[in-house]
């Protein structure tokens, strides 16, 4: 009888930690968000959050913070720096980094070029999530309109300024929606990171939804 009973409730101690892990990544990746913009307002340097699907053949999702620095040698070739930078889009190379730094390894202030610090990063690719479990962060964007089609990406690139501006760029790749951030004016639209559990291709489970506005921080839904 106790081993019928142990075999029965299995399925249900796996479904509902799947729900956790799913729950557990959406907040991480909200938090990384308020993360940026506390950190720009308290450094005075802009931050940009990279969105994609990550290295590796599972392409789960992945987020990467980069703080942006003006190039100054760090000491001891110089007294002071690098130093922060206010800006998203003063330098055309700022986030170069961004494009060649490994997954989630972050590197100290002073690496590469002095131009970005990878501030840290979630990757839902690392090792704890089951193929059984199929879970994907879709990135989506829309122009805030109601009852607008969010349209989905493959990359977003937001960037918080320490006034608390945001700008948004989204494209095929990471080069691309850096590029279309730069280009963009102060974000009004919403996007979003919908994570979702699958069954052969088919979501399942609780969606959770880490909604990104211009105005205000990211919000963290469930449904």
């Amino acid at each position: 009888m106790i081993g019928i009973l142990a075999a029965l409730a299995v399925p249900s101690f796996v479904e509902g930690r799947n729900d956790r892990t799913a729950f557990d990544y959406a907040r991480q990746y909200q938090q990384l968000l308020v993360q940026g913009r506390s950190r720009a307002a308290g450094t005075g340097a802009a931050h940009l959050a990279l969105l994609g699907p990550g290295a590796g053949t599972k392409k789960r999702g992945q987020i990467l913070l980069f703080q942006a620095l003006d190039g100054q040698p760090a000491p001891p070739l110089n007294i002071v720096g690098p130093n922060p930078v206010a800006s998203c889009k003063l330098n055309p190379t700022q986030w170069n980094q961004a494009l060649q730094v490994p997954p989630v390894a972050p590197s100290p202030v002073g690496a590469t070029n002095n131009v970005a610090r990878l501030v840290d990063g979630v990757d839902v690719n690392r090792p704890g999530v089951t193929d059984d479990m199929d879970l994907k962060a879709e990135l989506k964007r829309g122009d805030g309109t109601l009852n607008a089609t969010m349209a989905t990406v493959d990359y977003l690139a937001v960037c918080i300024t320490p006034a608390g501006i945001t700008y948004v760029g989204s494209g095929d790749s990471a080069a691309n929606a850096i590029a279309n951030m730069r280009t963009a004016g102060p974000f009004t639209g919403v996007a979003e990171v919908s994570f979702s559990r699958h069954k052969g291709g088919t979501p399942v489970g609780l969606r959770r939804r880490v909604m990104i506005t211009g105005g205000g921080a990211p919000r963290l839904r469930s449904e």
